[in-house]
């Protein structure tokens, strides 16, 4: 019968102590990486609206006050845009809130896709949505404004097997030196609500 020798034993030892040690490093490696699957959802829900796809408002003035003092430093010129969801109690009293959630989730979704990575879409509101749009002057974004209106309109939208009638009233300012966020903000809203009284004069 071989007797194990206190050389033997000692290295038993280390050896446990060793695959203690590797278990516990695999096991914190796997705490790290948990943790910062847990900070980027974090960082996520931060910044990201909580019922579209889109960013929300927070994120949406911060970008808008970078773009801001893009202009101010470098000349960098970008635009503007307010999005008003036409018709929005009518959809929610006709066809309950349901179907309102999932119509302003359609819009963003269509406003979303039709951006450049560059660009910034958000929801700022009940049924307010906004873009900021890099490198882009007043008059292209109008015409940016009236494609995506028209993709609007033209795209249909069915929520349990009804057709909502969906529109939107557009507002564009482009950026310019000087401006504060509220000042931006203020003629786009303006510009937003004229267009939404010549659609209802129609």
């Amino acid at each position: 019968m071989t007797r194990a020798t206190a050389r033997d034993v000692s290295r038993d030892a280390e050896s446990e102590n060793v695959t203690d040690i590797e278990q516990e490093i695999v096991a914190l490696r796997k705490e790290v990486r948990l943790l910062r699957l847990a900070n980027e959802e974090l960082e996520r829900l931060v910044i990201r609206d909580t019922l579209t796809p889109l960013f929300n408002r927070r994120h949406f003035i911060n970008s808008l006050a970078e773009r801001l003092n893009r202009l101010e430093r470098y000349g960098s010129g970008s635009a503007l845009v307010f999005v008003d969801v036409d018709g929005m109690k009518r959809i929610n009293d006709n066809f309950g809130h349901g179907a309102g959630d999932h119509a302003l989730n359609h819009i963003a979704r269509l406003l979303g896709s039709s951006i450049r990575s560059t660009d910034i879409a958000a929801r700022v509101g009940g049924d307010e949505f906004a873009l900021l749009l890099d490198g882009v002057g007043e008059e292209a974004a109008n015409d940016k404004a009236g494609q995506l209106a028209a993709l609007i309109a033209m795209t249909q939208c069915h929520f349990d097997g009804m057709l909502l009638p969906l529109a939107a009233s557009f507002g564009c300012t482009a950026l310019r030196p000087g401006d504060s966020d509220f000042a931006a903000i203020a003629r786009a809203d303006m510009a937003m609500y004229a267009a939404k009284r010549r659609a209802s004069q129609h």
